[in-house]
């Protein structure tokens, strides 16, 4: 038997009708916000990830799924949503201010565990050619009220990275604090010299780390941006509250970065969706000197904690007599079908009114509608109730 590889799996029956009604509401609670949706292609250059999320990020350098195509080209299966977006923008000279949603599977080579695979589904917003204090607290305001419409317990957690010169000078303040100390892990060491701010982001070393403040570095009006787009956030009831080790895992972000949390998961995975402020990206990548912001969701995070707020629809499940009477059948199921009606049928020749009985049970149908010798005479069919046992006489005019 074949099977699928480590860290991929199959989503089907009650998961992907979670998965779906979590889309949906995120679908339903984005149309408010005026965005477009665009599908971008999983397979890209992979020097579009490289420039973007970083050289030195554990993305590129452990995660990415990448190898050279028959034209000998280097590619690599997305790891995230934003450089195939902001390519795209650039590519198709797409007029601004625009915001971008979008939806699909991403990958990368992490350790399988509850929650994260290496094929997972993301679905984001890139709000591109939007700047300042009330368009962040937009932009954070939409991810998070999509998880309230779930009825999902969350903290938003805040930073700002300020502008790219206060962070270089950051990353320079942050390497002299970590080089003196001996508890780092091996890679936060490898880390602390090419990429400092990641050390920040590992769940190993940054609980132990009592690091400078970054709003040190950051210029008066970009701090007072950031102590704005919070006043504004919690003016509209969003539970926010800062971190000042949050920094995220991707090369591009300025300014403002966030990450909203779920209460129901453990502290190591319990970040359900996350994103910032990206001002230099689309220059980086060969467009105008636009400034952005966006967010992803892990999709699979959320179902892990999501419980659906309606039951599937009642079955129906029609069963003939006898083979006679396999046309009428199918004309009663398509009529239910057409009335909005989720119905099912045994489609194989021979089967007994007993074992099209036990299909019934097996699929948990709450209505058993007969079709016989007596139904098809009088123009009516006849109606069990499977909890209750009741029957009765309908016509299907």
């Amino acid at each position: 038997m074949i099977t699928a590889l480590r860290g991929f799996r199959d989503i089907w029956g009650e998961d992907w009708e979670v998965f779906e009604e979590i889309i949906s509401t995120f679908k339903n609670r984005l149309r408010d916000f005026n965005v477009a949706w665009i599908e971008t292609p999983i397979l890209e250059p992979l020097e579009l990830f490289v420039r973007s999320v970083g050289e030195f990020t554990d993305i590129v350098q452990k995660q990415m799924f990448s190898f050279r195509d028959r034209g000998n080209r280097e590619v690599a299966l997305r790891p995230e949503g934003t450089a195939g977006v902001v390519r795209a923008f650039v590519e198709n000279r797409l007029s601004y201010p625009i915001r971008l949603a979008y939806f699909g599977p991403m990958f990368r080579a992490e350790r399988p565990q509850k929650g994260r695979y290496r094929q997972f589904y993301q679905l984001g917003v890139e709000f591109i050619g939007f700047s300042g204090p009330y368009a962040d607290a937009e932009g954070l305001i939409s991810a998070y009220l999509p998880l309230k419409d779930l009825g999902l317990k969350v903290k938003v957690f805040v930073n700002t990275l300020g502008g790219e010169e206060a962070k270089v000078k950051y990353s320079e303040k942050l390497r002299d604090y970590l080089m003196d100390l001996d508890f780092l892990c091996e890679d936060c060491i490898r880390r602390r010299e090419r990429n400092p701010l990641r050390v920040l982001d590992c769940k190993v070393c940054s609980p132990k780390l009592s690091p400078p403040d970054i709003l040190e570095m950051v210029p008066k009006n970009e701090r007072d941006n950031f102590d704005k787009t919070i006043r504004i956030l919690e003016k509209y009831g969003v539970p926010v509250e800062r971190d000042p080790k949050l920094v995220r895992g991707l090369d591009y972000y300025t300014g403002l970065v966030f990450e909203i949390k779920a209460e129901e998961l453990d502290a190591a995975q319990n970040t359900i969706l996350a994103g910032g402020r990206y001002d230099n990206l689309i220059y980086q990548l060969g467009g105008e000197n636009i400034p952005a912001f966006g967010w992803a969701a892990g999709i699979d995070r959320i179902s892990l904690i999501y419980k659906p707020s309606q039951k599937p629809k009642d079955l129906y499940f029609v069963v003939r007599t006898s083979d006679e009477y396999f046309e009428e059948a199918f004309e009663v199921l398509m009529i239910l079908r057409n009335s909005n009606k989720r119905a099912d049928m045994v489609f194989e020749e021979g089967k007994s009114l007993k074992a099209q009985m036990r299909r019934a049970n097996k699929l948990g149908a709450r209505w058993v509608v007969f079709v016989g010798e007596e139904e098809v005479k009088r123009g009516v069919v006849k109606v069990r109730d499977m909890e209750t046992g009741e029957e009765f006489i309908t016509s299907l005019d």
